[in-house]
């Protein structure tokens, strides 16, 4: 459930438009700090921490040194603001990048694959991807005697799969189902998984910069006895994490636990709600503001709901949930949800018949949720299923999902800033004309995506696919990653002297 959220740009760059400007000496040094930029405060937010990583990078580019530290197409710098935000510490990646040089319409897809690589070829299911720094991805997943397994392997910006596996971790050999990782802090990261007896189970380890994964876990946390089926975490602040999950009886529960920088688990579950006392199955949840969160998921008759509820900076759950919206009274399954512009998000899930849709929807910084969806879209009539969606440029989007015959297929397509869905497809690529089950969709560079999916009970695939992002001429010269807790900003850029024009900002 790993999607690219998008926002509008933060009022920490405001001195910032899109297109060509000249960026002021908003920071006031080059060195690597957040409070010497500007005053941030205790109660800054995780994202404005990553704004910072952003805004450092550009200074440091348009008018520090880093520029001739990276000349070369490919060269990356990796490294951390000086301070801590609220717990949290900032990762900056920057990437000289000339791949994006781009031409033709925006949201078109190359009409093969790049490269592919069977990263498993015994047993997989459910792949949960992220990157990790640079070229190197890691992927959690179900593999050999349904245990845990986690894998590094690297991705070039032109999307060339090295054709081995960096390193490989078995964290669990009892049972694992339905893992998602995290990054926790630096090299720590954290999967919430389905594990033995179907009780819910977290465990963390270290993966280094360049695919090095510890020989074991660092701790381990059981915060569900009885069931913690198809979880979801996501960072909440500091050391504090939250995980939306179906529990005992298919109801939807939501539980808070600690996490140290260097990996140890909290030694018991901080606070609990059980948001759905009839059904909740495929939790995805979103961080909308601050303290607040939404989870999308599939409720009682099979529907699909949005709630919103507040999560405090000590983990302290709110007791009720703050508003609800059901928005397919028909049908719901894998609702994968994304920011689209501001109050602004859509879902992408498989809906009656498992076909594909996508509906929008407004939620307000407090929480508030529109009274009914704003548009809706079935893009795919046949089937649809275990979509997953990321944003790709201006108001293109792209959703990898599980189609007919069990293929594998990537289609892009438009949603406005006001939630308006076109009701048009782009483009669309069948990717694997045998299986594509449980794809997750991420963006290597500008142009470049992979997927990493399954041939269910079977192989473990990775592809590169390649969607236009630019048209005519721009390109981005340098890729910025910025990293805190468990939000990223992933930033493309032109510098030309203290002239940089922003491509695009995006929160994933």
């Amino acid at each position: 459930m790993n999607g690219e959220k998008g926002q509008a740009l933060p009022l920490a760059i405001m001195a910032l438009t899109i297109g060509a400007l000249v960026i002021a000496p908003f920071l006031g040094h080059a060195g690597a700090s957040i409070t010497g930029s500007r005053e941030y405060g205790n109660a800054i937010s995780y994202r404005s921490a990553s704004d910072a990583g952003v805004e450092h990078a550009i200074w440091s580019l348009s008018r520090g040194i880093m520029a001739e530290q990276i000349p070369d197409t490919g060269d990356e710098i990796t490294y951390q603001l000086g301070e801590t935000l609220n717990g949290a510490t900032t990762t900056v990646t920057v990437t000289t990048n000339a791949t994006a040089t781009a031409g033709g319409t925006v949201g078109s897809i190359a009409d093969s694959v790049i490269d592919s690589y069977n990263f498993d070829n015994s047993y997989c299911n459910n792949p949960s991807i992220i990157h990790i720094s640079g070229n190197v991805y890691a992927i959690a997943y179900q593999g050999t005697s349904s245990d845990g397994f986690l894998q590094t392997v690297a991705m070039a910006p032109d999307g060339n799969i090295t054709n081995s596996t960096i390193d490989i971790l078995e964290f669990d050999t009892a049972d694992c189902s339905e893992p998602d990782i995290i990054q926790v802090s630096g090299t720590i990261y954290a999967i919430a998984y389905r594990g033995n007896r179907n009780h819910g189970s977290l465990k963390t380890m270290t993966i280094a910069a360049n695919g090095d994964i510890g020989n074991s876990v660092i701790d381990t946390l059981e915060f569900d006895t009885s069931n913690g089926y198809e979880p979801d975490i996501i960072f909440v602040t500091g050391n504090y994490f939250a995980i939306a999950y179906r529990g005992t009886g298919n109801d939807g529960f939501l539980i808070t636990v600690t996490i140290a920088s260097n990996g140890d688990i909290g030694n018991s579950v901080i606070d609990t709600l059980e948001f759905d006392t009839s059904n909740c199955h495929y939790p995805d949840i979103e961080n909308i503001s601050g303290s607040v969160f939404a989870i999308a998921y599939q409720g009682v008759s099979g529907d699909g709901f949005l709630i919103t509820i507040s999560i405090a900076a000590n983990g302290d759950i709110a007791n009720s949930v703050i508003d609800t919206l059901e928005f397919d009274p028909s049908d719901c399954a894998n609702p994968d949800i994304i920011n689209v512009s501001g109050i602004i998000y859509a879902i992408a899930y498989d809906g009656a018949g498992s076909d594909g849709f996508i509906a929008t929807m407004s939620v307000s910084a407090a929480g508030a949720i529109s009274d009914s969806i704003i548009s809706t879209f079935e893009f795919d009539p046949v089937n649809g299923q275990e979509p997953t969606i990321v944003y790709i440029t201006g108001t293109i989007y792209a959703i990898a999902y599980h189609g007919p015959q069990n293929d594998g297929f990537l289609i892009t397509l438009p949603i406005e800033a006001s939630g308006n869905i076109p009701g048009t497809i782009i483009d669309t690529l069948e990717y694997d004309t045998s299986n594509g089950y449980f794809p997750d969709l991420i963006r290597v560079s500008q142009d470049v995506f992979a997927i990493a999916y399954c041939y269910p009970s079977s192989r473990g695939l990775l592809v590169t696919i390649g969607i236009t992002a630019t048209s005519g001429s721009t390109a981005a010269a340098y890729r910025i990653v910025s990293t805190t807790g468990g939000t990223t900003i992933r930033a493309y850029i032109n510098t030309e002297n203290t002239t940089v024009t922003i491509i695009s900002w995006k929160v994933e």
